[in-house]
């Protein structure tokens, strides 16, 4: 799905709690990044990892580095924006997907990350719309995330499997559909989910919480 330099899935996130009583947490971005980096200029690889750490100042840095040394880097702008909405720079964010969109109208990353700043029904609209010609990780998972804020978990449920078998390595995708399946009481389903977001996220880095994760396995096993 994402070109060859592309961080992998920078997407909108509303990671439905692992406590299925719960609401959704509130949108944030995230990257997952390719093993195979050996094309990524070093100010992208820098800003990576710089990113991976937490440090976002040093990570916007690098990342602005590498536009000012290519100002149709879409690494780098998709990089900002992730840093931009976990600020809460919601105008920065929204600059750097535009610039993005720019450089390709029909990229569903950014076009994914731009519908989050947008009101729902547009939201909806804008990622259907991009879905016509062919399903995308990105924007099923997208499009998972408005359902599930919605508590609709079931049409959330149908988004997710979609972007897990086009996406079958991203451990969010995995951790979100197994909270949709627990909501439709889908357990079996939905414990052989977390233990898939469980051994997908080994470095700990996917952005839900790991120890609630297994609290919720304990419990289903006991059912």
């Amino acid at each position: 799905m994402c070109r060859q330099l592309c961080p992998l899935l920078l997407c909108a996130l509303l990671l439905p709690s692992t406590k299925v009583c719960a609401n959704p947490e509130a949108p944030a971005i995230r990257i997952e990044h390719r093993q195979n980096d050996d094309a990524l200029t070093p100010q992208l690889r820098a800003g990576w990892q710089a990113y991976r750490a937490g440090d976002l100042a040093t990570a916007r840095q690098h990342y602005e580095q590498a536009l000012l040394l290519d100002a149709r880097n879409r690494d780098a702008l998709l990089g900002l924006s992730a840093i931009a909405l976990q600020q809460n720079e919601d105008a920065d964010a929204a600059h750097h997907l535009v610039r993005a969109i720019e450089l390709d109208p029909r990229d569903p990353i950014a076009q994914a990350g731009l519908a989050t700043l947008n009101g729902e029904i547009e939201t909806e609209s804008r990622i259907k719309l991009l879905l016509v010609p062919a399903p995308d990780a990105a924007l099923l998972f997208a499009l998972g995330n408005l359902y599930a804020a919605r508590s609709d978990w079931s049409a959330a449920r149908l988004n997710y499997a979609g972007a897990c078998q086009l996406a079958p390595d991203f451990a969010p995708c995995a951790h979100n559909l197994a909270v949709s399946l627990d909501h439709l009481g889908q357990y079996p389903q939905a414990a052989h989910h977390y233990q898939r977001a469980l051994q997908l996220d080994a470095r700990g880095t996917s952005g839900f919480d790991a120890a609630r994760v297994r609290q919720r396995l304990d419990a289903l096993s006991q059912r």
